[in-house]
């Protein structure tokens, strides 16, 4: 398959009857003239005496032909063909749902189905060209009337406490996270600590799609190998961990319940909690199937904890979303800063130490009081809008 084609004017000389120009202009002394008529065009016609003279005063003798000005004759050196830029485009829309693709991924998917090598700049060009912009990821979803009137509902709940009230309880806001360590390949290292999942290739009109907006996929692609997987949650006293589990991302049924009833989230819950020490306890989380079984609840009533649930598609309404967010933004910029100083990656376990130190810096406890604070902030954003919506800054 041919991959890029010289872009020339027809009527221009080829590379081959430019050196002739030179040949015969230098060695015969011949007029312009007398130069066009033995130097066909590309269409084999009498070339201008213009072009011939204007060839010989732009030759570049190291090249070996014209050293094209682009920027003033709007010419380009080469094309990728149309196969090309549909592939590219194709990929991207199929590939960045699922994952955080980038032009140096698109470039790989080239090579692999079409054993084309491209530089990854040249991707670039050709999304921008096609009206993709590397952007953050879409701001606003797009919610259903009954999610809407779910939102209302809770923020207006909200917003009916006291401040007092509302931090008994909000005695914890709980939630997973998949927090990933950075590849050790040269290339995938750099294009992780880089790009991150904070942003996309999108055309500005998707801004509002559903589909693309608000989730982290990233942390569901991450091999075990290099995933942190933990539980924890935030009130206006800080953040508290209730358990890392290094072997699975996900917590089935009866893990939970264990932790449960050896008083793990009890423990977390008292170590931040400002207001109660003896419960009961009111914990915000999301509708995650294992925490809402039967068994699960048991374990609930035996502790003194009641769970507080956000409506469906919510995770804005849960502050400890935001705090994972400040966490994997301290990491990357940590990452960031070992990829610059060329220091190697370090291992799972000591990875993980440098997250636990994070997590217990008096910084993050300050970030995760703040944010707690801010519930009250983005329920007033919601009911202010009517439509269920709220800033994600």
């Amino acid at each position: 398959m041919v991959v890029v084609s010289e872009n020339q004017h027809e009527r221009s000389l080829t590379f081959p009857q430019q050196r002739t120009v030179v040949i015969l202009r230098d060695t015969q002394r011949l007029t312009w003239g007398e130069i066009a008529d033995r130097v066909p065009n590309r269409l084999g016609e009498r070339p201008s005496e213009w072009l011939v003279a204007n060839t010989y005063r732009t030759f570049n003798r190291r090249l070996g032909r014209v050293k094209y000005q682009y920027k003033k004759c709007g010419r380009k050196a080469w094309k990728v063909t149309e196969d090309v830029r549909k592939f590219i485009v194709e990929r991207l829309l199929a590939l960045r749902k699922d994952n955080i693709c980038t032009s140096t991924m698109l470039q790989r998917e080239l090579v692999r189905a079409k054993h084309i090598e491209l530089e990854a700049s040249t991707i670039r060009k050709i999304l921008k060209k096609a009206g993709y912009k590397w952007k953050p990821r879409a701001q606003k979803r797009k919610y259903s009337p009954e999610v809407i009137a779910q939102r209302l509902a809770f923020c207006r709940l909200v917003l009916r406490m006291t401040i007092r009230e509302l931090r008994i309880r909000l005695s914890l806001a709980l939630d997973g996270v998949v927090l990933g360590m950075p590849p050790k390949n040269e290339t995938e290292r750099a294009n992780y600590c880089r790009y991150g999942d904070t942003h996309m290739w999108r055309k500005d009109c998707e801004a509002a799609s559903p589909e693309l907006a608000g989730d982290d996929p990233y942390g569901k692609q991450i091999p075990i190998g290099r995933s942190i997987p933990l539980w924890g949650g935030i009130s206006e006293g800080g953040f508290a961990p209730v358990v890392f589990h290094p072997l699975t991302k996900k917590l089935d049924e009866d893990k939970w319940v264990a932790m449960v009833r050896g008083g793990k989230l009890v423990a977390a819950i008292k170590m931040i909690n400002p207001i109660s020490k003896s419960g009961p306890w009111h914990v915000l989380c999301d509708n995650e199937s294992f925490l809402r079984t039967k068994e699960s609840m048991k374990a609930y009533k035996a502790v003194k904890v009641k769970l507080w649930g956000i409506p469906a598609k919510s995770p804005d309404l849960n502050p400890v979303e935001k705090f994972w967010g400040w966490v994997r933004k301290q990491m990357r910029a940590h990452d960031f800063a070992d990829l610059r100083a060329k220091r190697p990656v370090p291992g799972k376990m000591a990875y993980t130490m440098g997250v636990k130190r994070l997590l217990k810096s008096q910084k993050a406890q300050r970030v995760a009081g703040n944010i707690a604070k801010g519930l009250r902030k983005v329920c007033h954003e919601v009911v202010h809008k009517k439509k269920g919506s709220a800033s994600r800054g």
